[in-house]
């Protein structure tokens, strides 16, 4: 049975959540841009068995409060997170842990920099942080060139198509599942908070706001899983990122796209396990 929605009031606005799983730890869930929770749905169930799972929908995003002229910055995010594992008493009993995809390993390295100590183990799936966008890319949220954006990437055969991108393969993904991460695809509302995100694009950049070249500061373990054949975020970004983070390691899954959450949800399940409750720490002393 899927975990019921729930709802918290993070940074005065309303988020939409779900928890599962009572044994184990508590492990976060931090979902990419034009996304929701929902991408983690055939995964929660297997994570919830050795986990306690909060899958959250970003705010902006999902069943989420969508305010408008919001200013998006790495900081609002950072503080979202650590205010949503405080609230459900997440954080501050014991071990935290968090998996991020995409926009989402993004958010959760710099809340990892922020909020020093808050997590002992992260997993980064396909991340971003590592691509830094020109800054007339922001002329896309441009009020003319934004509607006309609007019709074309809203329309359901278009954004289907997109959403295809992001996998190698579509055969694993449940019905249900590709008919809910479809309907945040076509959403008015995400829409505009993407091009809120498009205008606060430097807030927004590991690079332009210096987090990237800290990221040599962190001592938390790290696991990064990468796609070889992922269309959105090259599989070449992913050796930078290992190379970037001290305590990493980096599992690459062959056939697999931009989301092996869905395409491969037993083995991104499987490695996400072993990796936070077998691994042994590194004999690096500045690793955890």
């Amino acid at each position: 049975m899927a975990p019921q929605d729930k709802y918290i009031v993070i940074g005065g606005h309303r988020h939409r959540y779900v928890e599962a799983g009572q044994q184990g730890p508590p492990m976060l869930l931090v979902h990419g841009i034009s996304s929701s929770l929902d991408f983690f749905g055939p995964s929660i169930p297997l994570l919830a068995r050795s986990f306690r799972v909060l899958g959250i929908d970003l705010l902006g995003f999902g069943g989420s409060d969508k305010p408008a002229n919001k200013e998006y910055s790495l900081r609002l995010y950072a503080d979202l997170i650590r205010e949503f594992a405080e609230k459900t008493e997440a954080s501050g009993n014991g071990p935290l842990y968090a998996t991020g995809h995409s926009m989402g390993g993004k958010y959760l390295l710099a809340t990892a920099l922020l909020h020093e100590g808050i997590f002992d183990k992260i997993v980064l799936s396909n991340t971003d942080g590592f691509l830094t966008l020109p800054s007339f890319a922001r002329g896309l949220s441009l009020p003319g060139v934004r509607h006309v954006l609007k019709r074309i990437v809203t329309r359901p055969d278009v954004a289907e198509k997109m959403l295809s991108a992001a996998f190698h393969s579509t055969g694993n993904i449940p019905e249900e599942t590709w008919k809910k991460i479809l309907e945040i695809a076509v959403d008015d509302g995400a829409f505009e908070t993407v091009m809120s995100l498009n205008r606060n694009l430097l807030k927004l950049d590991m690079q332009r706001t210096g987090l990237r070249s800290r990221l040599g500061e962190l001592n938390v373990p790290a696991l990064i899983i990468w796609g070889d054949q992922d269309k959105y975020m090259s599989p070449k970004i992913a050796h930078v990122v290992k190379r970037e983070l001290p305590c990493s390691k980096l599992l690459m899954l062959r056939n697999c796209g931009h989301s092996p959450m869905l395409e491969y949800p037993e083995l991104f399940s499987t490695a996400i396990t072993e990796f936070i409750l077998n691994d042994q720490p590194s004999n690096d002393s500045s690793c955890s």
